[in-house]
């Protein structure tokens, strides 16, 4: 129950409950940025961007897609998708295959170098991820999961 101090306004019209939205979301930007920072670093070794890495990781771990579903899953646009898949392309990390029967729509198929590198990466970022969490125990990394899929749902 929210008391009458927490509807009080500030000089900005923020309340107390305004502000620890505020503050939660902040906080949630700045690791955001934080693991991000951490995970394109390690990345930007084996020659990956961050986007990049997630069409190789989507791809990996699911059937053949076409481009549209794949920009669905990764949440951009199949435009930006176009030019991640041309690069990957171009390095022999995936391939377009043509839909039988429809020659507009194209499938996005991982290569075997593409499933070689995302293997190799995918240790190296568990273990990244695992360190940048380390202060958590497994109960609270959960916790954070779902509280994280719930405010996303």
């Amino acid at each position: 129950m929210e008391t009458q101090a927490q509807n009080q306004t500030d000089q900005h019209g923020c309340t107390e409950r305004n502000r620890r939205y505020m503050d939660a979301w902040l906080q949630l930007i700045r690791s955001y940025e934080h693991f991000h920072g951490q995970v394109a670093a390690l990345l930007q070794v084996r020659g990956l961007t961050v986007p990049q890495f997630e069409v190789l990781s989507t791809l990996s771990s699911t059937s053949c897609a076409n481009q549209q579903e794949l920009a669905d899953r990764l949440h951009m646009t199949k435009g930006n998708l176009v030019g991640l898949i041309d690069r990957l392309t171009e390095r022999g990390w995936v391939e377009r295959e043509q839909v039988p029967g429809d020659r507009r729509v194209n499938r996005v198929k991982i290569t075997e170098a593409g499933k070689t590198l995302i293997h190799a990466v995918l240790p190296e970022q568990a273990t990244v991820v695992e360190s940048m969490l380390s202060s958590l125990n497994v109960t609270e990394v959960e916790t954070l999961g779902h509280l994280l899929k719930k405010a996303t749902a």
